[in-house]
């Protein structure tokens, strides 16, 4: 075949060769090489596609240009398709991104403003049509914007966010109130001043020794009662601040697809 395996062609006779060396150039030899020819041409990507390549095609370190958008799974894809966007490489990360992200996902990120159709969960106002399929999903349950051609995103500023379900709120709309479990006990005092009171939940009494060595004694005496919240719930004493340590973050929600 006149080309080789990186797709050089390679010629089969060298004319110049044979004039000098008074070979005469016989019709069938450029019959054969026009064959040969045809045949390596035809191993090569054709602009009409009626001939699949049979090996690597090898672009010597040049592009590529005008290449049209990939439609089926064993199309090519052009910069464009990866990036949406031909500012910077950074649109072919993003590109990837997008794959493994869908409409309505949430992020955490150190970035302040809406970025690559990502949008800042500060509860902002937002087009119904230019981010149609969000609000296809979330619709005005965050907020009707002004109830014709906007709604509003999710305001996650100073909150936390949790699994739905067990004892979180209802729904993902609906804000669940910052509380704590209540403290409760009761401490019940006796007329008998030789009795140990009655105590439950965050309360407790000391014991008082009298002098014959019963826990309230002949001598009678006063009975030591505490409040301890921890009693109540273990939870209190657990740690020493309700808000556990954190650093602030900004939510964002993958809002488009593409531009």
């Amino acid at each position: 075949m006149p080309f080789d395996s990186e797709g050089v062609f390679v010629r089969r006779h060298n004319w110049e060769d044979d004039r000098l060396n008074d070979i005469d150039i016989m019709s069938d030899r450029h019959d054969e090489e026009d064959d040969n020819f045809a045949d390596g041409l035809s191993q090569c990507l054709l602009k009409n596609g009626t001939s699949a390549m049979s090996g690597n095609l090898n672009m010597g370190n040049f592009q590529i240009k005008n290449l049209a958008a990939g439609q089926s799974d064993n199309d090519a894809v052009n910069l464009k398709q990866l990036s949406n966007k031909l500012d910077d490489n950074s649109g072919i990360i993003m590109a990837v991104i997008n794959k493994l992200t869908a409409i309505g996902d949430i992020k955490a990120s150190v970035r302040s403003a809406n970025h690559d159709n990502w949008l800042l969960c500060n509860g902002q106002e937002v087009s119904r049509d230019d981010y149609s399929e969000l609000f296809a999903l979330i619709g005005d349950n965050f907020g009707a914007g002004n109830g014709v051609t906007t709604f509003n995103l999710p305001d996650y500023r100073g909150k936390f966010l949790r699994g739905l379900g067990g004892n979180s709120a209802e729904d993902i709309y609906t804000p669940q109130a910052e509380g704590l479990p209540n403290i409760t006990g009761t401490y019940a005092a006796s007329r008998n001043v030789w009795s140990k009171p009655s105590v439950t939940g965050c309360f407790a009494a000391s014991t008082h020794t009298g002098s014959d060595g019963s826990d309230y004694g002949s001598n009678g005496g006063n009975y030591n009662i505490s409040f301890n919240a921890a009693g109540s719930n273990a939870l209190y004493g657990a740690s020493e601040h309700v808000t556990p340590e954190n650093m602030a973050v900004n939510y964002f929600i993958k809002a488009k697809t593409e531009d």
